[in-house]
């Protein structure tokens, strides 16, 4: 008797436990970190799997045998070392998944086979609780995170489901360690409700989280702000509605543009006007003595009268602009211009701050030209691999630490102002499909997406500069997170914490 009701209080434990662990997760929003991830995720399928051992146990009424137990606790944690070659730069394992290839019934299908032409019986059942570990692992991580590619390699299909249905099985496991206690049918009916409200609720709060945003699809495409209809011919290729057009308007000429906002507003997206101080020190913009041309272009903005993103002078951490390497000018003029802006009422302006990703051995620090949070409505990043003649990098190497900084520099939500790959060097589809599949749904203050899809002559970013790179693109959007509207995309919150 006390021995059954010590069980019932460990699997009561571990279950509680998990959902614990996945709540802090999900409300922490996700990290990049290697480490972070780990203190929280893999306790959490240790958990698991001892929960159904304990299940297991009291349902046949006999101890497992250690081998078996052992292997499995081992394997349930030990199979994220595929994640590995990942964090070191290598995505061989991974391609256009979310997670590794080996996080797939055929590690498991492999297990089983090997442990049945083991001779020893001690081998076949280590190779059992191996199977059996990953296996908890796998049921984990369907209801936890991007999903995962059980069929591979006979299906490139996602598998996972809403994590309440883990929760629930999560009761089961433990309604399964407490029927065979002998209690009253009042006082099991008691602990079935308790364990529903400990679980369940929870459950629905992580489902709840891990959904609670998605990503809005941009892009640069060149001709676009004069002509809409390109902007239906980009939604019609990547099979996703652009919410955000990008368009790029020197100090030479007015910003707004009523024709060609109303047309970029009209196909569903919202503009995002980058603004090149080309040749105007940025020492004189701050003094006022451009202020004639400030306060027409706020009058306009302020006319408009809708929401209007406004990003000033991009990349200004790098040295390839005029207004680029001037930190405390830079600040300067970005606060005189939000200042006059909001003077003119021009209230429904979104300023949006994007700097180059510090991907240069930390030689394009960014924090420096940060005017602060009551200056910003958005942060970002601008990143491109231009692939051959220049190296090839993964969008991890390019913006992973910067991401990282990033965020510790601001909670505003970010977005991926200007991001795309050439075509030589290594595989653009494969580069894309892991940066959508697998980076930035990890990147939880990640709120927009917008692809330079033009041809450079330093590379070709079109988004269908080849079809596999095209259809890399549209089978990765096709995912749940990156179904934002512009309705989604203006009620993003303003902070997102850490």
């Amino acid at each position: 008797m006390p021995s059954r009701r010590a069980d019932v209080l460990l699997a009561a434990a571990l279950a509680g436990a998990v959902v614990c662990l996945d709540l802090l997760w999900g409300l922490a929003g996700g990290s990049t970190g290697a480490l972070a991830y780990g203190l929280v995720d893999e306790p959490a399928h240790l958990g698991t799997c001892a929960l159904l051992l304990l299940a297991i146990a009291a349902a046949s009424g006999r101890s497992l045998v250690p081998p078996f137990v052992a292997a499995a606790l081992i394997s349930c944690v030990a199979i994220d070392v595929d994640h590995l070659p990942g964090y070191l730069g290598w995505d061989g394992l991974i391609g256009a998944m979310p997670r590794p290839y080996t996080h797939s019934l055929l590690l498991v299908g492999s297990l089983l086979a090997l442990a049945w032409t083991m001779r020893s019986l001690r081998l076949r059942q280590v190779l059992l609780g191996a199977a059996f570990g990953v296996s908890t692992h796998l049921l984990r991580d369907l209801t936890t995170g991007p999903g995962v590619p059980l069929g591979w390699p006979v299906s490139d299909g996602i598998a996972s489901l809403p994590y309440p249905v883990f929760a629930a099985i999560l009761t089961t496991l433990v309604l399964i360690v407490a029927v065979p206690y002998r209690s009253p049918l009042v006082s099991r009916f008691g602990l079935t409700v308790a364990l529903a409200g400990l679980l369940l609720v929870p459950g629905l709060l992580v489902g709840g989280v891990a959904q609670a945003h998605t990503v809005g699809v941009g892009a640069y495409i060149r001709g676009a702000d004069q002509n809409p209809s390109l902007i239906d011919d980009f939604n019609a290729k990547v099979g996703r509605q652009a919410t955000i057009v990008l368009s790029y308007k020197e100090w030479s000429q007015p910003p707004f543009h009523r024709d060609q906002l109303e047309g970029i507003w009209n196909r569903g997206a919202v503009p995002l006007i980058t603004w090149e101080p080309v040749g105007i020190p940025l020492g004189a913009i701050a003094r006022g003595d451009y202020d004639g041309y400030v306060w027409d272009a706020a009058a306009s903005a302020a006319a408009w009268d809708r929401p209007l993103m406004v990003r000033f002078g991009q990349e200004m951490n790098g040295d390839w602009f005029t207004w680029g390497g001037h930190p405390a000018a830079f600040k300067r003029a970005w606060r005189h211009l939000v200042k006059v802006f909001r003077h003119a009422g021009a209230d429904k302006v979104r300023w949006v701050w994007t700097p180059y990703a510090n991907s240069r051995g930390g030689q394009l620090p960014f924090a420096p030209y940060y005017p602060g949070a009551q200056w910003v409505d958005w942060v970002g990043l601008d990143a491109i691999n231009w692939g051959s003649p220049f190296k090839w990098r993964t969008f991890e190497q390019i913006v992973g630490e910067s991401y990282r900084q990033l965020v510790e520099l601001s909670q505003k939500p970010v977005i991926l102002a200007e991001t795309g790959s050439g075509e030589l060097g290594g595989s653009k589809a494969r580069w894309f499909g892991t940066m959508l599949r697998h980076n930035v749904p990890r990147m939880s203050h990640v709120r927009a997406v917008a692809f330079w899809s033009a041809a450079d002559p330093r590379g070709d970013l079109r988004v269908d500069a080849s079809p596999a790179t095209l259809a890399a693109i549209r089978n990765a959007l096709g995912r749940p997170l990156y179904r934002s509207t512009r309705f989604s995309l203006l009620r993003t919150p303003p902070h997102l914490g850490r």
